[in-house]
């Protein structure tokens, strides 16, 4: 019986020590498709660097990204659930979406204050709200930023009938060829490009004139957030991209020298400016933090300036852990 006994503990060493040799057997990555609502630029460096870096892999994601042009269409992509989930969009977006019914939450803030500018041709001086009184303005159909024009408007008092509106793309070619004399976007999109190109222009933020709110945010699905399974991976997600926009609010230079090493078709001079816009949104850290009283204050705005379909409350809006 020793003998047996010695014999089957000589066999159980010998595995031990074949499982301790051989490597160990990588498990499968759980694939995840992130929306993101405009298309690759450095206001999204936290999502590609996050994935560049191996910060989603070390968290035992594959992720891709998809794209769709706008905050509001990638609301409602996210809301309705079928093949995304979870993804990016702005604090806006989020609250008029809810208060419509959408079921969506945002699991994190990256820019605490809307960062759209109106920006016009040097030469026509545009740099108040009342400046825009009979010129003719570029907006986007679809885009957020109707709605953040509407509040300039509201919170300063404007007689919009004194400012002409007309339908526009999101390309810069209505304004450089005269169609229009303004238009609105991000400060690190449009804006960033045409200055890194010497472009003579003026910019108006309008957040300096009333319209502060919680702008790029990480969503959720509700019922993907009630999963079990869905609701680790959007944590994951969540601090993937923290890494990623941490990076850019630290260290902007070597960010964006990484982000052009990924998008060559895009100017480093271009990439430059972005990048520091875009750092500057993220400050102060936590990178990515959200508060009650940040969305609060989100709400009240939109709701003050009868953006919303009904009431909503914060709890309705945010996950707040």
């Amino acid at each position: 019986m020793r003998s047996v006994r010695a014999a089957r503990r000589g066999v159980l060493i010998f595995l031990l020590g074949l499982s301790a040799l051989s490597p160990a057997v990588a498990q499968p990555l759980t694939k995840v498709e992130v929306l993101l609502d405009w298309k690759a630029l450095p206001t999204y460096a936290g999502f590609f660097l996050a994935k560049d870096l191996g910060a989603f892999e070390r968290r035992g994601l594959d992720v891709t990204f998809g794209e769709v042009q706008g905050a509001t269409p990638a609301a409602e992509a996210i809301g309705d659930g079928s093949r995304y989930w979870i993804g990016s969009s702005s604090g806006t977006a989020t609250v008029i979406g809810r208060s419509k019914g959408l079921p969506i939450k945002s699991l994190a803030v990256y820019y605490r204050k809307t960062p759209s500018e109106i920006y016009s041709r040097a030469e026509d001086r545009i740099a108040h709200p009342r400046d825009l009184y009979g010129k003719r303005l570029g907006l986007v159909p679809g885009s957020i930023t109707n709605e953040e024009f509407r509040a300039l408007v509201a919170l300063n008092r404007l007689q919009g009938d004194k400012i002409q509106k007309l339908k526009v793309d999101w390309d810069p070619w209505a304004l450089l060829e005269k169609r229009v004399d303004a238009m609105i976007d991000y400060e690190e999109m449009t804006p960033a490009e045409l200055l890194a190109e010497g472009r003579r222009i003026i910019v108006m933020r309008l957040s300096d004139f009333g319209v502060r709110s919680y702008s790029l945010n990480l969503i959720v699905n509700d019922a993907a957030w009630a999963s079990p399974e869905k609701r680790a991976i959007a944590r994951k997600v969540a601090e993937a991209v923290q890494e990623g926009y941490s990076l850019v609010n630290e260290r902007p230079g070597d960010a964006a020298a990484h982000f052009s090493r990924l998008f060559p078709r895009l100017a480093p001079r271009y990439v430059d400016r972005s990048m520091v816009s875009v750092a500057q949104q993220l400050s102060p850290p936590p990178v990515g933090g959200q508060t009650r009283q940040g969305w609060e204050e989100t709400i009240n705005l939109l709701s003050s300036l009868n953006l919303l379909a009904r009431p909503v409350t914060v709890d309705e809006v945010a996950i707040l852990e």
